[in-house]
Parts: C-alpha cells; sequence; structure tokens
C-alpha cells in the first residue's frame, strides 16, 4: 500500500474511533433530579430554535438553499427533495425514533416513559434543539451528525416553573450512514437513550 493512502487509511481509523468511545454528558443547570425523582411518566415536546445553528453556514435558510444546490448537482431534483423533507421528518422520524429509544431503556424492572400529547400527565419534558450538523460519509472521511439540545422539565399546569433543567448536551450519531437523515435521526436514538438511562439511574430509587 503506498505511503500516502496508508495515511489516509489510518487518519480514517482514527476519526472512526474516536467517534465511537464519544458519551453524552447531562449536566444540571436550572432546578435538581431530586425534584424529578420518582416520575416515570411524561408529556413529550420537541421545540427548535427560530435562530436554528447550522456550522458553517451564516442560517438555516442558507443552508438549506446551498446543500440543496450541491444535492442538485449530483442528482438533479434531490436538492428540493431534501429541503421538503428538511422539516417533516422531525415529527416523522426524528420524534418518533427518539421516544422509541427513550422508552426501551429499562433498569432492573423500572422505567421512565415519554410520549406526545398526554393530556393527564402531570409533568412535560421539553427538548430543545439549538443546533443540527449533518455530518458526512464518504470514501475517505466520514463524520457523525451532532446535535446541540437542552432538557427541560416542568409541572404541566405551571410551565413557568422549571423544576429542571440540563446544560446544553452535545449529542453525535452512532456510525456515520451514507444517508443525511439517517445520521440525524442516530443523533435523536441515542440522545433518547442517553436520556433514558440519565433519568433511571438518577430519579428513581
Amino acid at each position: 500500500m503506498p505511503l500516502k493512502t496508508k495515511q489516509i487509511y489510518l487518519l480514517a481509523l482514527v476519526l472512526f474511533a474516536s467517534a465511537s468511545i464519544y458519551s453524552q454528558v447531562f449536566k444540571t443547570a436550572i432546578g435538581s433530579l431530586e425534584a424529578i425523582s420518582g416520575i416515570q411518566r411524561y408529556n413529550i415536546v420537541f421545540e427548535y430554535a427560530d435562530s436554528l445553528q447550522i456550522p458553517k453556514y451564516d442560517s438555516e435558510d442558507s443552508f438549506l438553499e446551498m446543500y440543496a444546490q450541491k444535492k442538485d448537482k449530483k442528482e438533479l431534483g434531490s436538492g428540493e427533495t431534501f429541503k421538503n423533507k428538511w422539516f417533516t421528518n422531525r415529527s416523522d422520524f426524528f420524534e418518533p425514533k427518539f421516544i422509541q429509544e427513550f422508552n426501551f431503556f429499562n433498569l432492573n424492572e423500572k422505567q421512565v416513559t415519554v410520549a406526545k400529547n398526554i393530556t393527564d400527565s402531570d409533568y412535560t419534558m421539553v427538548v430543545r434543539t439549538s443546533l443540527i450538523e449533518l455530518g458526512n460519509s464518504n470514501f475517505f472521511f466520514k463524520k457523525d451528525a451532532r446535535l446541540e439540545v437542552i432538557i427541560s422539565i416542568y409541572k404541566s399546569d405551571n410551565p413557568n416553573q422549571v423544576l429542571y433543567a440540563t446544560d446544553l448536551v452535545d449529542v453525535h450519531s452512532k456510525g456515520a450512514s451514507a444517508e443525511d437523515y439517517d445520521r440525524i435521526m442516530s443523533a435523536y436514538a441515542e440522545l433518547g437513550r442517553g436520556l433514558s438511562k440519565h433519568l433511571s439511574r438518577k430519579t428513581l430509587n
């Protein structure tokens, strides 16, 4: 194997290895875990920042226009398809995947669960995304998708009083799929699993 090719191959292995050992950290920013101790069921709400950050782009709108043009150069029409799915995939795929993975975890038969539009739930959890980075996947370079989110929890009848909120959580997908939206969905899956483990271990006795 030529030296240059070998160097590129080794670099790819290092990048892959570094991504595989990443883990989420949930630091408390507001309130305390004690304030939500024993809660096993949440109504869940997903929010996205009005000024959602996309690294290397000035705004979400400029990202959509420029990235769609880039995709159209490879396959005519794929750019418009990408733009159309940018918002609908949130409720169609990303949020259901988070919920599925969150609800799958249990600790010694104790389990925290979430669901949308639970009108009789005393507590509400908000997952607010402020950054989405698509990542990349090709023969020479693989980079996981990345999210920045804040989790907050309040009594459903008193949303102004936050019982618990995390600091900004940095979330990475697991593996760099060739499909842009698969990488993002994987990141929400990782967030769901990680947050469920965190709450199960820290708030259920």
